[in-house]
């Protein structure tokens, strides 16, 4: 089956993890991948390293300026010509971007379309005018799914998560600048506003009040091309903005910058913090930390609750609280044996439910699913 992968990939997120992982487990006896991209994409050379053959169209933004239609159509066909010359049987849109676009190409080419959908950012009248184009939708989680109720899931495909590597906690802590004596809590995510960092500064300027050897990571990088206001920018004026932050309540941070390998992360810290304070559509970080064995202090809200067992396999805090993410981070700083307990458990509940292996399982039935429209359209002709 052939199957085209489609992500316009700004940047390197979430969904372009999710494919690379895909292509790395799919079963390549049965499904032969083939990724398509903007020719600018910045992700491009990383696919290319992936071994799978990667091909290349323009796929503009798209919004409701004067030309959009005409945007929207252009790449449409653009796309429907490469996969009639792929001849594939399938394809898999990653982004809003990419599902509009793919939608106009599907119905063009006759090639059967599956929507992913991973994000909220999908305006409601395009899921409404275009959301009938697809084969099948499924959705990263229970949230998203209760957050477009316009559209048709077929089900659900979360993300999985690698086991852990086998780097051990010493020579992580040795490569991070750590000492061994340290209680480590690690933040995970981009640098931009929604994801809370300046939330889990100040909540570890308070712990560190009660627990001394409290010790913060936050890990990721700052972006030009997130450099404007409200919640979902960020850029350096972001960063300069949490560096004094930091300063300022003497919370001791460090800032990583971008770590290649989050497995280092896991296997030096004693927790991880997910502080999103907007809905989170998944949290991706939160399954690979509950992979390695590690307790998360996570926002309750979006689809976190769905991953997180409150009390169980971690803590689930009001978002943008800071005051309760100090006291949930104090209460298992303070106790070994609750870290521990909660650790085992998080690393059982996601071997059981986020599992790469799982996860490509997931997609290999959904892709059988939406190849059954062509096929059945062949059978009748």
């Amino acid at each position: 089956m052939n199957v085209l992968l489609i992500d316009h990939a700004p940047f390197f997120g979430g969904a372009e993890s999710f494919l690379l992982d895909l292509l790395s487990a799919l079963n390549r006896d049965e499904f032969a991948p083939t990724i398509v991209t903007d020719p600018r994409s910045p992700v491009l050379e990383r696919f290319r390293a992936s071994g799978a053959p990667v091909l290349t169209t323009p796929l503009p933004q798209i919004n409701r300026n004067p030309f959009f239609l005409w945007r929207l159509l252009y790449a449409g066909a653009r796309l429907a010509r490469l996969a009639r010359a792929a001849r594939a049987d399938v394809m898999h849109s990653f982004t809003v971007r990419a599902h509009l676009i793919g939608a106009v190409a599907s119905q063009m080419s006759g090639v059967p379309l599956l929507w992913r959908v991973c994000d909220d950012t999908m305006p409601r009248w395009a899921g409404t005018l275009f959301g009938r184009v697809p084969r099948v939708i499924v959705a990263v989680s229970q949230y998203i799914a209760a957050y477009y109720p316009n559209l048709r899931f077929a089900g659900f495909a979360p993300d999985g998560a690698r086991p852990p590597g086998a780097i051990s906690r010493a020579a992580a802590r040795a490569e991070l600048g750590l000492r061994e004596n340290d209680l480590v809590i690690a933040h995970l995510g981009r640098l931009v506003r929604w994801k809370g960092q300046d939330v889990f500064i100040r909540a570890l300027a308070r712990a560190a009040q009660t627990i001394p050897n409290a010790c913060g990571l936050i890990v990721g990088a700052w972006h030009a091309e997130d450099e404007k206001p409200g919640p979902l920018g960020g850029g350096e004026t972001y960063f300069r903005k949490l560096r004094a932050l930091a300063e300022q309540l003497g919370a001791p941070i460090t800032f990583t910058g971008f770590v290649r390998d989050p497995g280092i992360v896991y296997a030096a810290a004693d927790i991880v913090a997910h502080t999103s304070t907007a809905p989170e559509p998944f949290g991706r970080t939160v399954i690979e930390a509950m992979i390695a064995g590690r307790p998360v202090v996570a926002a309750n809200a979006g689809a976190l609750p769905e991953i997180v067992v409150d009390g169980a396999t971690g803590i689930l805090t009001p978002p943008g609280d800071d005051a309760a993410l100090a006291a949930a981070l104090v209460s298992l700083l303070i106790s070994e044996t609750r870290r521990a307990q909660m650790g085992s458990a998080a690393r059982v509940r996601a071997e059981t439910e986020y599992t790469l292996d799982k996860m490509t399982w997931r997609m290999e039935h959904f892709y059988r699913l939406t190849a059954q429209s062509k096929m059945e359209n062949a059978n009748r002709d």
